[in-house]
């Protein structure tokens, strides 16, 4: 991440970087109206070197230690993935004086409506990683503290919301991927995933809209979905679900990485040569598939600025508790890479 400065500070607020300066030195010529405006900015974008007497500083409770809890799915939260949201969400609170808890949720309680035991012990907020199903977020969202979400469940509707949610662009994305495996020539491709997210349903969505556009019908029996956020994340059941069928599409779109990967080792197992033979894309760009003796046709997102700005979500929430509720999307960007790049061979 890169070190916040006094220009970074003066940008932002539009204040002179000498006055930053002095503000935050505790020079006499600065009211202190102006100083407790910029040492507040100074601290929500983490700048760590404040040298100011307490009384300066923001009011702070010191009869405990102030706390964010992480909550995230036990199945999802050792990914590499969410432990760079992770390391995003604990540089922004612990800059603000803020620590961090973390808390996993099992399946079990899931299925039983059973809210962490972490959200009853004093804590200041919390942020939710990762969708669970509609029930249990409604669930999280019912508790009366701050909150932010990554990701929601897809049978939301945003106009419906009352918690703020964070996401990087998704239908963008793999409508482009869709679109130029179309233009190269591909006519029958697949996807794969779970439509049960929001982020994995507008993947879905770009896919639809790619065909639509370009006047190629989807064909159903090349799709593997479902709406259970437990599934495709292992190889035993995407590869039974391949197995399934009939014949294969020239090329699959996935909805994240973990599951092109999979089905890359389900295919070479079989015989078959990416792309020569089908061609597969993913979502996320994450540190795995640089084991792979290819580029992979995939999405780039900044997972710890993710965790960045929802923790900065959820300190404003905690400033200001009735605004309204926020969706904010961050920019993405496709990289193409080896693993689509040959067109599909023409059909006779």
């Amino acid at each position: 991440m890169k070190k916040i400065t006094t220009s970074d500070i003066s940008n932002y607020l539009g204040i002179s970087r000498n006055t930053v300066s002095k503000a935050l030195n505790n020079h006499p010529d600065i009211s202190d109206e102006t100083k407790q405006k910029i040492i507040d900015q100074a601290i929500k974008m983490g700048y760590k070197n404040i040298k100011l007497p307490p009384a300066v500083l923001p009011e702070t409770d010191t009869s405990r230690t102030k706390s964010i809890a992480f909550i995230t799915k036990r199945d999802v939260g050792i990914e590499t993935f969410w432990m760079n949201v992770m390391s995003g969400v604990e540089e922004l609170i612990s800059g603000n004086r803020y620590e961090m808890k973390l808390s996993f949720i099992k399946n079990e309680d899931i299925d039983s409506l059973l809210i962490p035991q972490i959200l009853t012990s004093g804590i200041d907020g919390f942020i939710v990683a990762g969708s669970v199903n509609k029930t249990y977020n409604e669930k999280l969202m019912s508790v009366s503290l701050p909150k932010v979400f990554i990701d929601i469940h897809s049978d939301f509707s945003f106009s419906e919301l009352n918690s703020d949610i964070v996401m990087m662009e998704s239908e963008g994305s793999i409508y482009q991927i869709t679109r130029r495996l179309i233009q190269e020539g591909h006519r029958d491709i697949g996807f794969i995933g779970d439509l049960s997210i929001r982020s994995y349903m507008e993947r879905w969505l770009g896919f639809i809209r790619a065909h639509y556009e370009t006047g190629l019908m989807i064909n159903p029996d090349y799709c593997i979905t479902s709406n259970d956020p437990r599934n495709y994340q292992y190889y035993e059941d995407v590869a039974e679900r391949l197995g399934a069928l009939k014949q294969f599409p020239s090329a699959f779109v996935c909805a994240n990485d973990v599951t092109a990967i999979i089905v890359i080792r389900y295919f070479r197992n079989a015989g078959m040569s990416i792309p020569s033979d089908i061609a597969v894309s993913g979502f996320d760009s994450i540190k795995e598939i640089e084991f792979l003796d290819f580029s992979l046709t995939t999405v780039i997102n900044d997972e710890f600025r993710l965790g960045l700005r929802a923790a900065e979500q959820l300190l404003t929430r905690m400033r200001e508790p009735n605004r309204l509720p926020e969706i904010i999307r961050l920019p993405t960007k496709v990289l193409f890479g080896e693993s689509t790049t040959r067109p599909a061979p023409a059909k006779l």
